[in-house]
């Protein structure tokens, strides 16, 4: 439970650090884009040779088929809603066009949804011991740090002051540690084979995320450079993964 608790405090304090970093430094977008490319490389490869070994390892073919569709669908059903209500304006890269002006509520709901799948599969991973955790750990900094950068400039120009900036992170951080408990706490009571559903749910909602608004915000951002930085990040972790 400790280190559970210990791992998703790490993750959401990762958010705070880079809403603090992107409001006092002003980062260039080609380096939060060169982070948020070697994250996505990282996510890869945690997601393929963690998440789906453990659920077919747990559950068979059909977890990893049914939790597999059923999380990348999920995500991107929720994307698209909060894209047509404007909860992507603090991104750049606009796939639709918002309705209506954004809130912080609807922004919080889109940062909660890139989390929780995260969550889920970090807290699936420590109670499984099988050194998929630090891992995971990492591939959720490293997707979490620039993420929060990047939402700065599009947040304050929306009129949110610091102080709300800081409340808004603060309290995704919050959502993000309490799922990785509770999946920790109680997840593993479960029949292996909704366990196996559960990883391979949120390996692809993790997929779809990294399609969607990962690469495609980096490549924007950084160009051809983005590509490599991708390789490197699955690279370094698939090394990782071996030790």
């Amino acid at each position: 439970m400790v280190q559970a608790i210990i791992y998703g405090g790490i993750t959401g304090l990762s958010l705070l650090i880079g809403a603090w970093v992107g409001i006092t430094f002003h980062l260039k977008q080609k380096t939060v884009a060169a982070i948020m490319a070697f994250g996505s490389g990282v996510l890869i490869c945690a997601l393929t040779f963690g998440l789906m070994e453990e659920a077919f390892r747990h559950g068979g073919f059909d977890a990893v088929i049914m939790g597999f569709l059923a999380g990348g669908l999920v995500f991107i059903a929720g994307d698209y809603i909060l894209h047509v209500r404007g909860g992507r304006k603090h991104r750049r890269q606009q796939p639709y066009q918002p309705k209506r002006q954004s809130g912080g509520q609807i922004i919080t709901l889109g940062t909660v949804l890139d989390g929780i799948p995260e969550s889920i599969a970090l807290g699936i991973a420590l109670f499984n011991s099988t050194g998929t955790g630090l891992l995971m750990l990492a591939a959720i900094l490293l997707s979490n740090f620039p993420e929060s950068i990047a939402s700065i400039t599009g947040l304050q120009k929306e009129g949110f002051s610091k102080k709300r900036i800081y409340l808004m992170w603060a309290s995704v951080a919050l959502v993000t540690l309490l799922v990785t408990v509770l999946s920790y706490q109680f997840l593993h009571n479960l029949r292996p084979n909704t366990i196996g559903t559960l990883e391979a749910f949120a390996a692809g909602a993790i997929l779809a995320m990294v399609a969607d608004s990962m690469i495609p915000e980096a490549y924007e951002e950084g160009g051809v450079s983005i590509g490599l930085l991708t390789v490197l990040g699955f690279l370094v972790a698939f090394i990782i993964s071996r030790f």
